[in-house]
């Protein structure tokens, strides 16, 4: 059974080291120009790309960082029809990242790998939040609440919305959010360029 786990992982590392050498020599980069961006070695790049190695979430970060793609864009899209596979989006076929011990649940409505922006309904559970601290990065975004309550916190001034309202800033700006209500709230939530 191991020996059967460990096949499976195997073939995973081979296909995802794959598309980062495709994402790489579409792109016309050398293993060096891509492994000096990143930080790393060439010889961990090459690993990477071949399969032999399993990057760390820093490693796959870097390394996309050094490419220009998202992370998601390295994996193959879930059977979506080539006449809708660019422009349209079946619930089924959105990603779902779940926070646990924030109490937010993102999913994704758009694929970030074809533009320049990403679209995601954040729901925020009784109590969840971004965190007690403040973080930025570099872009826009905006949104709208579209159930609850949330409270958004930019360059320290706090702004409490309830649903219909809408909001849009640098995201360059110190910000972070939480949940008001006693219920769920969600919110229709755009980020550009894509973040996740």
């Amino acid at each position: 059974m191991a020996s059967t786990e460990d096949e499976a992982a195997s073939e995973h590392d081979r296909a995802f080291g794959s598309s980062i050498r495709e994402a790489r020599l579409a792109r016309g980069l050398s293993l060096q120009r891509v492994a000096d961006a990143a930080g790393l070695s060439v010889g961990l790049l090459s690993q990477v790309e071949r399969g032999i190695s399993s990057p760390s979430v820093r490693v796959l970060r870097a390394i996309c960082g050094a490419l220009g793609v998202t992370v998601q864009s390295l994996f193959g899209e879930d059977g979506a029809p080539l006449s809708e596979s660019r422009h349209v989006m079946r619930p089924y076929q959105r990603r779902r990242l779940d926070l646990g011990a924030k109490g937010i649940v993102k999913e994704f409505l758009s694929r970030s790998d074809l533009s320049t922006l990403q679209i995601m309904e954040i729901i925020l559970a009784p109590g969840g939040s971004s965190g007690e601290e403040a973080y930025n990065h570099i872009g826009e975004e905006g949104g709208v609440v579209v159930e609850g309550a949330m409270e958004l916190v930019i360059d320290g001034t706090v702004h409490r919305l309830m649903q219909g309202d809408s909001f849009a800033f640098e995201s360059a700006l110190p910000h972070k959010f939480r949940n008001l209500s006693e219920g769920v709230t969600r919110v229709l939530w755009i980020t550009t360029p894509p973040v996740w």
